[in-house]
């Protein structure tokens, strides 16, 4: 029998922290969508269409996947400084492109680091 188990001390990854991973993850994905759309499939949001709205779409992707992995990084290293500073720097990366969802989930996963569960998990030290 399995018993679930909600605790804060900080040991495991709390649900909180799990759903910035995701929602992150998500967002590359998605990026990744918008490139391959204006690239190949016509797609234009107002004045964003064609080989360079694909091309800033591409490097957004790559500015996402640096964030990402400085956050996996920080998760790890149990850094709540450098986790923080990844995430602005997300918000940073999406300016360029307009990127309402960018700002969305950056302004979650930001929101998302104050609670306590993600703040017991930074503070717990093994």
């Amino acid at each position: 029998m399995t018993i679930i188990t909600n605790t804060i001390d900080g040991r495991d990854k709390p649900i909180k922290l799990r759903i910035i991973f995701i929602l992150n993850a998500l967002k590359i994905v998605l990026t990744f969508g918008f490139f391959i759309a204006f690239k190949y499939g016509g797609f234009a949001v107002n004045e964003l269409e064609g080989e360079p709205a694909a091309s800033l779409m591409l490097y957004t992707m790559f500015g996402y996947i640096a964030a990402f992995a400085t956050m996996v990084v920080s998760i790890l290293k149990r850094s709540m400084l450098g986790l923080r500073a990844a995430i602005v720097v997300d918000f940073l990366i999406s300016i360029p492109a307009k990127a309402p969802i960018g700002f969305a989930v950056a302004a979650i996963s930001m929101g998302l680091t104050f609670t306590n569960a993600v703040k017991a998990y930074f503070a717990h030290r093994d």
